[in-house]
Order: structure tokens, then sequence, then C-alpha cells
């Protein structure tokens, strides 16, 4: 599950400041799986239509940069 939207005002919005960052698709022993580079800003919606499984289909952990912002494990 992608995590980055906010769901109140006492949570952080994890795409913040992270727009262009390089999204990191890792499994779950921390195996870099795919690396995507911004071609344009991030939003929510773009990364929540990944199909995140079929780089990692045992599960995955997901960072844009250095923010950690999902995993099949939520």
């Amino acid at each position: 599950m992608i995590v980055t939207r906010s769901l109140n005002k006492s949570e952080p919005d994890l795409l913040l400041n992270n727009e262009n960052e390089t999204l990191k698709i890792l499994d779950l022993e921390g195996t870099l799986m795919k690396e995507i580079k911004a071609v344009v800003p991030w939003t929510h919606d773009s990364l929540e239509a990944i199909d995140y499984y079929s780089y990692s289909t045992e599960g995955w952990e997901v960072y844009l940069g250095s923010e950690w912002i999902g995993s099949s494990e939520v």
C-alpha cells in the first residue's frame, strides 16, 4: 500500500518535496528491483497506479529518494 496521502491534518503528506525524486522498488529483503526516474513530478495518483507486484511478486518496499512511502506489508 502506498501511504503518501495524508488522511487527516496530523499526518504528513509524504509526497511533499519528493515529487521529483527517483522511485525505488525493493523486495522485502532490501534488494533493489526497479528504479524509475521522475520524468514529470510524481502525483499521489501516479504512484498508486503502479503495479508494484510486477517488480517484486513476494512483496515490496517503496521509496521516493530516501523517503519510505509504502509497502506490501502495510
